[in-house]
């Protein structure tokens, strides 16, 4: 079990080193190519398009896997559910871009300000990536559930942000820089363009690895007991993805978006403490929810203190290095400007080392089917965060934005811990504790 852990880690975990490299690239060319202003509402639109991706890419993808994994194919079932959850992202995406259009009009923030020029174009563009983010979620969530993670990275590691890459480096060298609101429509082009191909690329790689299979026909009854899991798992990502955003959207309504750049790029640099947590965490869902079907508690827990101790291996390196050589890292890859983001960097970089040592207790909570107690756990850590965001922003800029997320991060994650440790009898983290009766 460990061998085939570790060699699927090592391939998911490449993956994701690449994947969130070349992340960090998109950063580095858009900051020095287009200004830290371009960088800073380009990041904030992102975020933006994280949370209202959440019902379909991490609600309705994390019911998808469940059902994928728990049969080991896609299905019927999973065909006709997936066919229900693209609808469901034809419709968010409408609703997130009239939405984002009304804001834009009638909001006085510094980055409402800077979209207004070119909203019509910007929230269009900015539609479409979203849509063809959310297919991509669920086909992504199909291809790990049939146990073929490194296969489910491909296209949104990979594919997509070289693409993504490429297109904002054509931009630059065809069209060049002016001001911040005219580089905007050629930041939102590439990243369209990339959603787009990456979401095509993404739907052959599935057809090639799984039998096309009709779509089962659905009853009303069924597909409401979808919605209502769904919708619960939605509730619970979408408190985890705000709760990684909150510091970001509370802070461009406090700063320039020229500090929302030197954040972006603090946070970019800092989610590389992240990567083998976060690739590991592809493989414990799966296998959490095989596991529990086959009643194999031994094989569980052997399993989450493996990821744990994995996770944290590649976790440590980087808060070290912040720690050190932190401003000559940031004045090399992204400019002199940006040295001060190294201080916040270090701050988030250790919350999310503290995060990978406790391991994968929100996973084995989701596929223990405890998602409504995994969303309480999640607001009270939102709540945290948005008090301690309030608090410190205003006097401390970024690195009172970096030290809220700090706090909220390992508070949660401590939080989950000891959930996890109560409701299933295991032990989450590096610890590797014995099973508790």
């Amino acid at each position: 079990m460990l061998r085939k852990l570790m060699q699927q880690g090592v391939s998911v975990a490449l993956l994701r080193v690449a994947g969130t490299g070349l992340s960090v690239c998109v950063t580095i060319a858009i900051a020095r190519w287009f200004g830290a202003d371009a960088l800073g509402v380009y990041a904030y639109c992102v975020a933006l398009m994280a949370i209202a991706a959440v019902p379909i890419s991490n609600g309705w993808a994390t019911l998808l896997l469940r059902t994928v994994s728990a049969h080991g194919q896609v299905d019927g079932e999973a065909r006709a559910m997936a066919r229900t959850g693209a609808v469901g992202a034809l419709a968010i995406a409408g609703i997130a871009g009239a939405i984002g259009l009304m804001a834009i009009y009638l909001s006085g923030a510094p980055v409402a300000r800077a979209l207004q020029p070119v909203a019509p174009l910007a929230i269009g563009l900015l539609m479409f990536a979203l849509l063809c983010d959310q297919v991509s979620a669920m086909r992504m969530a199909s291809i790990r559930g049939i146990d073929r993670p490194a296969a489910a990275q491909i296209p949104e590691m990979l594919v997509r942000p070289l693409l993504l890459l490429a297109g904002i480096g054509m931009a630059w060298l065809w069209i060049g820089s002016d001001d911040a609101s005219g580089d905007l429509p050629k930041l939102f082009g590439a990243l369209t363009a990339a959603a787009c191909l990456a979401a095509i690329f993404g739907q052959l790689v599935l057809n090639a690895i799984a039998p096309k299979v009709a779509p089962i026909a659905v009853g009303p009854a069924i597909r409401k007991s979808w919605i209502a899991s769904a919708a619960a798992l939605a509730g619970s990502a979408g408190l985890v993805q705000l709760n990684g955003y909150i510091d970001m959207l509370l802070l461009g309504n406090f700063v320039p978006p020229t500090d929302l750049g030197h954040y972006r790029a603090a946070l970019q640099v800092a989610m590389l403490a992240s990567f083998g947590y976060v690739a590991l965490n592809m493989l414990a869902g799966q296998r959490f929810a095989r596991m529990r079907k086959q009643a194999d508690t031994g094989g569980m827990a052997a399993t989450a203190t493996w990821l744990a101790r994995l996770g944290l291996a590649t976790a440590l390196p980087l808060p070290l290095i912040l720690l050190a050589f932190g401003e000559q890292v940031f004045a090399f890859l992204f400019g002199p400007d940006f040295a001060v983001s190294a201080l916040p960097a270090l701050i988030v970089a250790s919350g999310l080392t503290f995060s990978a040592a406790i391991g994968m207790a929100r996973t084995l909570l989701v596929m223990h089917h405890f998602e409504f107690l995994v969303m309480r756990t999640t607001l009270a850590a939102l709540a945290l965060n948005v008090v301690l965001c309030l608090i410190l922003i205003p006097r401390f800029g970024i690195v009172g934005a970096a030290s809220a997320n700090f706090a909220a991060t390992c508070s949660w994650n401590l939080l989950l811990w000891l959930v996890a440790r109560k409701k299933t009898g295991l032990d989450s983290s590096a610890l590797g504790l014995p099973k508790h009766s």
